[in-house]
């Protein structure tokens, strides 16, 4: 009959006894003595062949060492895990898979092989080890927010990033540098023009034919910083290559790429970041501070992280869904721009007939726009709207706020919300119930933040 064995069980021992008995061991060899490895394991209750193993260098440390090693050397894990923090502090809220996608770029630049190259993404037993090994960060489900909370636009949310936002200017020592406080985003345009409101006759409609059915994408990334100069553009075709025809009339200093379908992804704005890179001057060496929005390809971008943080460049992201208020970008420069660019697009369809605009005069439309939009004032009249530079928060109407008001109240647990409640004594009407639900993404925060954290070298 055959018996089947219960499994050993290991790591039976206390890590501590561990470094206890190795550093009993390495004083009395220190002190001319010859240690009996047998009786030390013994008095610290720890395998003997386990500490001999340790005593000899054969493996490192006195924690468990069972199994195998993980992808990601120790040291190295410690970087991502400051470096994951760091994101935190800043805003950029990391699901499960973000954290996957970083460490496969992060073992990527590193040349540490043995994640799959074809998920390109750390595995799900490498991610439930790496939050063992490094408990200053945790996995938690968000608490249940209103619709206007989730929406972001709440002002305990802005006032809290703002907050942070001053800290970090003053950690930089750039509160009052408005040359060294750059704000990125992008702008989409379409190649058919809006007309707005027209003129015509009085009870006749009106109609407009516009040049194609719906028009093709092009991407601007821009960047300006509070002094009013504007970073070197990158404009993004809908195509697999640029061809050499799309630059004609084309502005100066301006980067023109192509994506399949005409966005920024991870590849092209880290190419951004370089151009960025090359019009900072040189001869200043205090840090630059980069706002950006939590676009995937801005912030999950390691490549692009390590680049800044290699030119002192400092960069810090939004809260979700508030660039209503905090996006100076969203404010006179762009929204300028795209009136400026229909303006000058009705006219170039009048002078053609209603034509198709092709790539290859999209600057000749394009060049004008951008020169009545890319103005010092623009840029520094943002600044101040939306309480960048100088940092006043109190800028911020309070009317952006006002619809927060109809769900800013304490949560409810489902029993208390299906219990009955008495009608109220006055005639004023009962607010209506708001949904309330869970966010069913997982976000990593860090459990303890340090003061002052900054990219690991």
């Amino acid at each position: 009959m055959n018996i089947k064995r219960k499994g050993m069980k290991h790591n039976q021992w206390r890590e501590d006894r561990m470094a206890g008995a190795i550093t009993e061991y390495r004083g009395l060899l220190e002190a001319g003595q010859e240690p009996n490895l047998r009786c030390v394991a013994k008095a610290w209750c720890v395998p003997k062949s386990t500490l001999q193993r340790r005593v000899k260098g054969i493996t490192q440390g006195s924690s468990h060492a069972s199994g195998r090693k993980p992808c990601i050397p120790e040291e190295a894990e410690k970087e991502l895990s400051s470096l994951l923090i760091m994101l935190s502090q800043r805003g950029f809220l990391l699901k499960k898979c973000d954290v996957q996608c970083i460490a496969y770029e992060f073992a990527k630049v590193n040349n540490i092989p043995g994640f799959s190259q074809a998920k390109q993404k750390a595995g799900y037993y490498w991610f439930q080890g790496f939050m063992r090994r490094n408990p200053t960060l945790t996995i938690k489900k968000p608490e249940p927010l209103s619709v206007t909370r989730a929406a972001g636009m709440n002002p305990e949310v802005v006032g809290k990033w703002f907050e942070d936002y001053q800290a970090l200017l003053e950690q930089l020592c750039i509160t009052k540098v408005p040359s060294h406080i750059w704000n990125c985003d992008e702008s989409v345009l379409q190649d058919n023009f809006a007309s707005g409101r027209v003129d015509g006759e009085v009870g006749k409609p009106c109609f407009e034919i516009p040049a194609g059915e719906k028009g093709e994408t092009t991407t601007v990334l821009a960047s300006f910083n509070a002094a009013g100069t504007y970073a070197p553009l990158m404009v993004i075709f809908k195509g697999k290559s640029v061809r050499s025809e799309w630059l004609y009339g084309s502005p100066e200093n301006v980067a023109v790429e192509a994506s399949e379908n005409g966005w920024v992804n991870t590849k092209l704005f880290v190419e951004w970041g370089k151009g960025f890179m090359q019009q900072l001057p040189k001869d200043d060496t205090r840090p630059h501070l980069l706002l950006l929005d939590g676009h995937g390809s801005h912030v999950f971008n390691l490549e692009f992280l390590s680049l800044m943080k290699a030119h002192n460049v400092h960069v810090m992201c939004r809260p979700p869904h508030a660039t209503l208020a905090l996006q100076p970008a969203d404010g006179a420069p762009f929204k300028s721009l795209k009136h400026n660019w229909c303006e000058v697009g009705r006219r170039w369809n009048r002078q053609t007939a209603g034509m198709t605009l092709p790539k290859i005069q999209f600057f000749s439309v394009f060049s004008e726009a951008w020169k009545k939009t890319a103005t010092v004032e623009n840029a520094q009249a943002w600044f101040r709207a939306t309480g960048m530079y100088p940092v006043n928060s109190n800028v911020i109407l309070a009317e952006v706020f006002a619809p927060s008001a109809t769900t800013e109240r304490a949560l409810q647990s489902p029993a208390q919300a299906q219990t009955p409640q008495p009608p109220a004594q006055d005639n004023t009407l009962l607010q209506q119930d708001v949904c309330m639900e869970f966010m069913d993404t997982v976000e990593i925060v860090p459990n303890k933040l340090p003061g002052s954290l900054k990219i690991p070298n």
